[in-house]
């Protein structure tokens, strides 16, 4: 009787320990994100917390830890799905490839901004000790959509160029568009629906990456031009 006392007792401190961790790490995600990693301090994620400082560093040593292990548990979050995963594996078609690769990188900026704030503050403000943590959840990510490009651009089926460029491109245009488009554009720009914004992706980085299909007509007409200027 008592023993299953101690461990009822134990697995109930355990629970909470785990509930008091993970609010720490949410509200270190909110104060990381939204001050950066110079600015935020360890006080005022123990007051959004609801607990004091020191039981922040029960959980965590370093302010340096409790920030990686907020950059981890955002980025656990930012997968390509099975599904899409098989339909990069199998070369389909990169009409319909590409626009859902595209959507990968809208909803995750939509749906999660802390991560893309929390990798802002990564690249600028860290040295690189992030590198470790960054490829083991990035390499994920980009890995089957780079192979998927490279394979599309040696069979012609997308425009010869280099696949790693091009998957960067996609995600930080992705991540930075309507952030900066409203500061380096004189015309004020409207907020878009998630829907829009994919759209409006999908249909640059279709025109980018397509191969140019030149019709018929226009092909002689080119003909043309090219006699008359010799």
């Amino acid at each position: 009787m008592r023993k299953n006392q101690e461990l009822n007792s134990l697995l109930l401190s355990s629970k909470r320990s785990d509930t008091t961790e993970n609010r720490i790490l949410e509200a270190a995600v909110q104060i990381f994100a939204r001050h950066g990693y110079n600015a935020s301090g360890t006080l005022k994620i123990a007051q959004l917390a609801g607990v004091n400082e020191l039981t922040v560093f029960r959980h965590f040593s370093r302010k340096k830890d409790l920030f990686w292990a907020a950059v981890e548990s955002r980025l656990q979050r930012v997968r390509i799905s099975e599904e899409l995963r098989s339909r990069l594996d199998n070369d389909e078609n990169p009409n319909t490839a590409i626009p859902a690769i595209v959507t990968v990188f809208v909803e995750a900026v939509r749906q999660q901004p802390e991560t893309i704030r929390l990798l802002y503050s990564t690249f600028f403000e860290l040295d690189c000790s992030a590198e470790r943590i960054l490829r083991k959840h990035l390499v994920p990510l980009f890995k089957p959509v780079l192979e998927y490009l490279a394979r599309c651009s040696a069979k012609g089926s997308i425009r010869n160029l280099d696949p790693g460029i091009a998957a960067l491109g996609i995600a930080s245009f992705c991540a930075t568009h309507q952030t900066l488009q409203s500061v380096i554009t004189p015309e004020k720009s409207t907020a878009l629906s998630t829907d829009d914004l994919i759209a409006v992706h999908v249909d640059f980085w279709l025109r980018a990456l397509m191969p140019e299909v030149i019709s018929p007509g226009a092909q002689v007409g080119n003909l043309r031009l090219s006699a008359a200027m010799v």
